[in-house]
């Protein structure tokens, strides 16, 4: 049977310098419907004058501010999670926010997935994230938990709904891991602990890509030795799983064409693609709507509409004179 008591969740939301998005974040929280929330803002050392009191001004009844020195991502959130109530975790960061439904659907899930099969053990439920301003509303339509497939890829983002007593169990996030991935060795941990997520296919979660340059990014670059060091917190799962990992990895590479290397180390087929990406962004077309896109935002706009198709229709022409690699 079902709990009929409303889900009760802590929000967690570390901030360094971007006090001009922290409003929306926090108010996404506390616009939780059929649950009862309360927000820990950790102000994580932000240097940037404005964001210390931008934090100031959003205290009050379910949301505490908590200044501290410095001490990067895992940290600010562990210490935001040690003044938590609710029986659950939600880790949102300062530049997103959540559906007003998250932690309801996401707790009914979890209920639902648990009653199903009462010897899982859930830790946590997650759901599609949303990519919005730079990220074009683009959908990640997370994968359904794998832990195969976790040693191979991170399967969702850190935004999700957890149980307290379970990340507390765990540990909580490496404090030395400031370089990115904190999210994916906690997952990790606990799929090593026999713990399981539940997902929901349902974007209500919003990531918002605000500049060029992101932490994921940064992350990305240093990918090779984050990924080594997951696999060294994990040895004994990674050993466990050896061979089940090089499988799964390799069929990743064939579903996706990717097995057909030369001395680069790149991807044959990969190499096209981004061959045609580049001559399309440095085509005609595309450089001349680039040097008018701020012209277009002065004109008329029947004008301003008139041009932009006529733009995009030369663009579709696309690089036809591009071959690929195996046509030598």
């Amino acid at each position: 049977m079902a709990d009929p008591r409303p889900p009760t969740a802590t929000c967690v939301v570390p901030c360094f310098n971007h006090g001009r998005f922290v409003g929306e974040a926090v108010a996404s929280c506390l616009a939780q419907r059929d649950a009862e929330v309360d927000v820990v803002l950790i102000d994580d050392g932000s240097d940037d004058g404005s964001t210390p009191t931008a934090c100031d001004a959003l205290a009050g009844d379910r949301v505490r501010v908590v200044h501290q020195a410095n001490r990067g991502l895992p940290a600010a959130r562990n210490a935001g999670a040690a003044l938590a109530q609710g029986e659950f975790l939600v880790f949102l960061d300062a530049d997103d926010w959540i559906e007003p439904a998250f932690v309801a659907t996401l707790h009914a899930a979890l209920d639902a997935a648990s009653r199903a099969d009462e010897k899982a053990n859930h830790a946590h439920a997650y759901c599609q994230e949303r990519l919005t301003e730079r990220g074009n509303n683009v959908v990640w339509r997370v994968p359904e938990w794998d832990p195969i497939l976790l040693m191979v890829t991170n399967l969702h983002p850190v935004t999700a709904l957890v149980r307290r007593d379970r990340f507390e169990a765990a540990g909580g996030f490496d404090e030395a891991m400031t370089d990115g991935y904190e999210d994916w060795d906690l997952w990790l941990r606990f799929a090593a602990l026999g713990w399981s997520g539940v997902r929901v296919r349902e974007p209500l979660f919003n990531w918002r890509r605000h500049a060029e340059q992101t932490m994921i990014d940064d992350a990305v670059a240093r990918h090779e030795g984050l990924y080594r060091r997951l696999c060294a917190n994990h040895s004994a799962l990674y050993e466990r799983h050896a061979v089940d990992v090089a499988a799964r990895a390799n069929a990743l590479l064939r579903a996706g064409d990717a097995h057909w290397v030369d001395e680069t180390g790149v991807p044959i087929e990969l190499q096209y693609l981004r061959a045609i990406r580049d001559a399309y962004h440095e085509s005609g077309a595309i450089a001349a709507a680039r040097r008018a896109d701020a012209a277009l935002g002065l004109l008329p706009a029947p004008v301003r509409r008139a041009a932009k198709s006529l733009a995009a229709r030369l663009a579709r022409r696309g690089p036809n004179a591009l071959r690929h690699p195996s046509e030598g």
